[in-house]
């Protein structure tokens, strides 16, 4: 652990404003904020123009490991975390064994000590293997301190009792429902893109709005009666941002987070049906596009989360009807939406930092914070900084992704996790 040092003249988010500041960290905290300290013998590190801010969490990431070695693992997941400035990342059940044991999340937990390069957490799942038909032990799990709530992402809850039950039972342990919300039908169907134009054109079966929206409707029913805590994963339909507009109108405890991808790309953009582009939920309209952006800048999505699903190339070489659904999104989540959408006056700066940082931490009650006394976990990103997205630089084990090729700026130049230097360019 480097023991002292100063961070010089970065333009630091402090208390939700940009400013520039010192910041001098001693022991893994950040013991001062100032517009300038001075210390004899302590190190200093100029990240003058550079942007410093609390270390991202990206509260949905498939890490694969155990059962999918061969498309990611802890280590090579969350060094591709630390890569993109994230300091927490929260694990997805549908692992192999599926996390719906004590044994299996214990090991898990294990396997994290062992060759993680981040803080990480996980869901357990909600149904045992991820099937719908009966609840995990709740209780049980959810006194493992790597546990940090329940998802069935991968899966919709189909059966309403079912959710109804897990909802009740979250409610009961003050825990937190994270929904991948979605009408398994138009899979059955053989689905594979939105419908819409480029499905007609390629003459591909579409995945409607609906299969979405109505799950998520069905579910803050449910927290109207229940009360409880209620996260929508990977929002994607203008039709669930306005549910959970008018749910955040009555104060319920109802949030929801979107993907890069669905901030930036519209089924429009597919280019020759190309596999890299199959996500699920699947790029929709530019309608429903600007629907996010406007949910985003709003405050009613929170949380921007990668979605992050690696697969092998050999899969996703596959026709796009094909090869599975997914993309990876770690390493290049926050330069893509800085180029994109904070360069082109879309989003602010403040809004996309709130929503990679403070948001997530509040909704699953991660502690953690930019200011003195705080443990430090920090990333430092050069905003000036161009480059290309090339393959060979990935640090995933899979490189599924739809933006080979595309240049961004903000490139990360310091990672701090637990007031550690991990990476320093």
């Amino acid at each position: 652990m480097n023991d002292k040092f100063i961070l010089k003249q970065g333009i630091v988010f402090y208390h939700q404003e940009l400013v520039k500041k010192d910041v001098y960290i001693e022991k893994g905290c950040i013991k001062e904020i100032n517009d300038t300290i001075t210390k004899e013998d302590v190190e200093e590190i100029d990240v003058s123009n550079c942007l410093v801010c609390l270390g991202f969490i990206d509260m949905h990431v498939h890490l694969r490991e155990p059962g999918y070695e061969y498309k990611e693992t802890i280590e090579t997941g969350t060094l591709s975390g630390l890569y993109g400035g994230f300091s927490h990342i929260v694990a997805m059940a549908n692992t192999n064994p599926c996390m719906d044991t004590v044994e299996v999340i214990e090991d898990f937990q294990a396997r994290v000590m062992k060759s993680a390069h981040t803080n990480v957490s996980t869901f357990s799942a909600i149904t045992k293997k991820l099937a719908g038909k009966e609840l995990v032990a709740m209780g049980e799990i959810i006194k493992r301190p790597i546990v940090i709530g329940f998802s069935d992402d991968g899966k919709g809850v189909q059966n309403d009792q079912m959710m109804e039950s897990a909802m009740k039972k979250a409610y009961q342990l003050n825990s937190i429902i994270v929904a991948h919300c979605e009408d398994e039908r138009d899979l059955l169907r053989g689905a594979c893109v939105n419908e819409g134009g480029f499905s007609k054109q390629h003459d591909l079966i579409g995945i409607n709005n609906a299969s979405e929206y109505n799950q998520v409707a069905r579910d803050i029913d449910l927290v109207r009666q229940i009360g409880n805590r209620y996260h929508v994963c990977h929002v994607s339909t203008k039709e669930s941002v306005e549910l959970i507009k008018q749910a955040k109108k009555e104060n319920l405890q109802v949030s929801g987070e979107v993907s890069p991808h669905h901030l930036l790309l519209s089924d429009d953009e597919i280019e020759k049906a190309c596999s890299s582009y199959k996500m699920n939920p699947p790029l929709r309209s530019k309608e429903d596009k600007l629907a996010l952006l406007k949910g985003l800048n709003e405050g009613v999505l929170e949380v921007i989360a990668t979605d992050h699903a690696p697969h092998s190339r050999e899969e996703k070489k596959q026709s796009i009807d094909k090869a599975p659904f997914g993309i990876i999104g770690l390493q290049h989540a926050f330069p893509l939406l800085y180029t994109r959408l904070v360069k082109e006056n879309i989003v602010s700066l403040e809004t996309i930092l709130n929503a990679l940082t403070i948001n997530p931490r509040k909704l699953l009650h991660i502690d953690g914070s930019f200011d003195v006394n705080q443990p430090a976990d920090i990333c430092v990103f050069d905003l000036e900084k161009e480059y290309q997205i090339k393959e060979e630089d990935i640090i995933s084990k899979s490189s599924n992704m739809p933006f080979l090729g595309v240049n961004v700026f903000g490139e990360l130049k310091l990672m701090i996790i637990n007031g550690d230097i991990k990476l320093r360019r």
